[in-house]
């Protein structure tokens, strides 16, 4: 497949079939971070796959709550109780990437963005459905959150920068949607 193949053809996936995505899929899939760039060749962002279904909700469900809530200002936690009662912001993705970058690194969120754009288009070659899924406030800051990123061997100084979801398309692929940023300028 051509680059510009994938970059064109691939669509964010908000609905996903249950159909589980193979470790070795995802292993051919994560052969392309050690090509991204990144500030100052630090290689830092950490990388996690989750594929644990109470896990994978938990994040998601958090992390749903916290957009919403951050959307409208409230730029708090979420209770245990808000966590349970919310959808996910994974929908039903059969595993997540998540990257997490040094909390006090100014190229952190970008260096996490470039790999998750680099994840999703090898994703799209392996014919797996994906969506990058920004963090804002630390779905992983809640005290269970903290117990969830500590069993995932994340220090504390490193916190959650993105998430790609990853799983099969549950319908109709997306078509493409009519782009057209602004005109270049050249000087």
């Amino acid at each position: 497949m051509e680059l510009l193949d994938a970059i064109s053809g691939r669509r964010s996936v908000r609905k996903f079939t249950d159909s589980p995505v193979t470790k070795e899929t995802i292993e051919k899939i994560l052969k392309v971070v050690d090509y991204c760039p990144n500030a100052g060749n630090r290689n830092s962002t950490k990388i996690v796959v989750i594929t644990d279904r109470a896990v994978i909700d938990y994040i998601g469900k958090s992390h749903m709550v916290i957009i919403r809530n951050f959307n409208k200002g409230i730029m708090e936690l979420p209770s245990e109780e808000e966590i349970a009662a919310s959808e996910s912001a994974f929908y039903n993705a059969q595993a997540v990437v998540a990257l997490f970058g040094p909390r006090n690194f100014y190229f952190s969120s970008a260096d996490a963005y470039i790999m998750a754009q680099n994840i999703t288009l090898a994703a799209f070659e392996q014919k797996v459905s994906t969506c990058i899924v920004g963090e804002v406030l630390n779905a992983l800051a809640t005290k269970k959150g903290k117990q969830i990123q500590n069993k995932m061997g994340i220090p504390e100084e490193f916190v959650p920068q993105a998430y790609v979801t990853l799983g099969y398309c549950d319908g109709e692929y997306p078509k493409y949607p009519k782009r057209h940023y602004s005109d270049v300028i050249y000087v």
